[in-house]
């Protein structure tokens, strides 16, 4: 019965190429699932200089927004190390929403894609990944966590 349950729990991750993940920290709102291509289960391998290609799918915004700015953020042990989402991919709305656009209403659905490649100073460890959206007021619109082991 145990090897049912089992299966049962990782099927729709292998069939569906679905990526576990942890809500943030801060309690915001998580998309109804992640995919990142090539990550099946923790801690995601992430090659640097290579593109990270990563959907949150059904996100559902609890506020309405004229914009959403993404962020980024890598951990090492609890401690920022420096790396920052650029500038050209801040801007969700631009870049990465789909199923949805601009103004953003309250209680809508939208997918969102990160297609970046990450060139990385350190190499051969693992870090804490947090990715999200911000509304135009500061509030969290979805926020998710991953160990990415960087190679």
């Amino acid at each position: 019965m145990y090897k049912f349950l089992l299966i049962a729990a990782l099927l729709p991750a292998v069939v569906f190429g679905q990526t576990p993940f942890r809500p943030c920290s801060s309690g915001a709102p998580t998309p109804a699932s992640l995919n990142i291509v090539g990550c099946t289960a923790l801690p995601c391998t992430v090659v640097s200089g290579e593109p990270l290609i990563a959907t949150g799918v059904g996100i559902v915004s609890p506020v309405a927004t004229p914009t959403l700015e993404a962020h980024l953020t890598a951990r090492l042990l609890g401690l920022d190390v420096g790396f920052e989402i650029p500038d050209e991919l801040r801007d969700a709305c631009a870049v990465g929403i789909s199923g949805a656009s601009c103004p953003i209403a309250a209680g809508q659905t939208f997918d969102y894609t990160l297609n970046h490649s990450m060139e990385l100073p350190l190499v051969g460890i693992t870090v804490q990944v947090e990715v999200g959206l911000t509304a135009a007021d500061g509030t969290a619109v979805t926020c998710i966590e991953i160990d990415a082991a960087i190679v």
